[in-house]
């Protein structure tokens, strides 16, 4: 039976059964009103009592009745487009990580049934389609970790060389730097694939994240440096939290790496972390530039580079910061970068305290 033709059907069930009882005291007060006439005559139409009798049964027993059958078929209707509920709970929660989940299927052949198997086909070619593009990525990297090791083993060599002129070791020395950024390209190209994949094996240990986030700001502090950048640990909660102790320092690290890039001179970071109810709540402020929010959004998208006009003078592949969200994810957290009323670029990272 067609989703249609059940949604009719109850209707019209409702409709009928409603008219059947409403008929069926109006039969019953009809007889009774022929009877006062068959035995009073004409002198029953001065007798109201009938009458106010049938209008008391039409108010009091079909108004009801009427009111049961629209509660009746509303009842129906919903139990009719449950289906349709849950189909649209399934499509809104659908994303890369469960497309293995398939939408129940009635059987039964109608609209929705057919609807489902046709949405469950897409799920089963996403799901390859992405296997496909995760494998190729773990392939490639592969295939190229070797002769990227070869290619920095002979650079290194050559630049050892006492032979070799100023220019050529200035040479070598900058294809060996190119060298080293594409093996750590790779390096991060073979994480994502993994963690997409769910073959990261991740430690879930107690972790004293507290600990974790001075050492990350002492890496800070070396990190900006250079640039006269004031690094600041504002707040630090004694927080535990359940994860792998190196992934979760990655995830900081990283965070803290792009605050410092994505910063001016003599510009400042700081950072904190707080106890938020069941949750540990990881804060870094930077006094860089301020993306706008259609940019923000994409700011875990990997080889996201921001505004064009700044990022160019940053180094990076554009994959740390997806890294970090990676981390996350695998840890239950959250992960957001908003602008602060004072103009400055803040991400919060929040996490589920042991």
């Amino acid at each position: 039976m067609t989703l249609r033709r059940s949604i009719f059907v109850s209707y019209f069930v409702t409709l009928g059964l409603s008219l059947l009882v409403i008929g069926f005291w109006s039969w019953f007060e009809f007889q009774e009103i022929r009877e006062t006439f068959k035995n009073g005559g004409l002198s029953a139409v001065e007798d109201e009592g009938p009458v106010e009798e049938s209008f008391e049964i039409v108010v009091f027993g079909g108004l009801p009745a009427a009111i049961l059958g629209v509660l009746m078929g509303a009842l129906l209707l919903q139990r009719a487009l449950r289906p349709v509920r849950d189909l649209t709970e399934i499509l809104e929660k659908t994303n890369a990580s469960n497309l293995d989940d398939r939408a129940p299927r009635s059987g039964n052949g109608d609209e929705l049934d057919r609807l489902a198997a046709v949405f469950n086909g897409m799920k089963e070619r996403l799901a390859v389609s992405f296997t496909q593009v995760r494998e190729f990525t773990l392939h490639a990297s592969h295939e190229l970790k070797t002769p990227l090791t070869i290619m920095h083993g002979t650079l290194e060599q050559m630049l050892s060389d006492a032979g070799s002129s100023a220019i050529h070791r200035e040479r070598i020395a900058s294809l060996l730097e190119e060298v080293q950024r594409l093996s750590t390209i790779v390096g991060q190209l073979t994480f994502l694939a993994k963690a997409d994949g769910g073959l990261l094996a991740d430690r879930q240990l107690p972790v004293e994240l507290e600990q974790l986030v001075k050492d990350v700001t002492e890496d800070a502090l070396m990190l900006g440096h250079g640039l006269g950048i004031k690094v600041t640990l504002a707040e630090c909660d004694a927080v535990q939290v359940t994860g792998d102790r190196m992934r979760l320092r990655q995830l900081l690290l990283n965070l803290a790496d792009n605050a410092v890039k994505h910063n001016h001179k003599g510009g400042e970071v700081t950072l904190s972390l707080k106890a938020v109810g069941e949750k540990a709540e990881f804060q870094i402020i930077n006094t860089g530039p301020v993306l706008p929010p259609e940019l923000r959004g994409r700011v875990f998208e990997r080889f996201f580079r921001g505004d064009s006009s700044h990022s160019a003078s940053v180094e990076g592949s554009g994959l740390g910061l997806s890294i970090a969200h990676s981390i996350c994810l695998n840890h239950g957290g959250t992960l957001v970068m908003e602008a602060t009323d004072d103009g400055r670029t803040c991400v919060t990272l929040s996490l589920p305290r042991r």
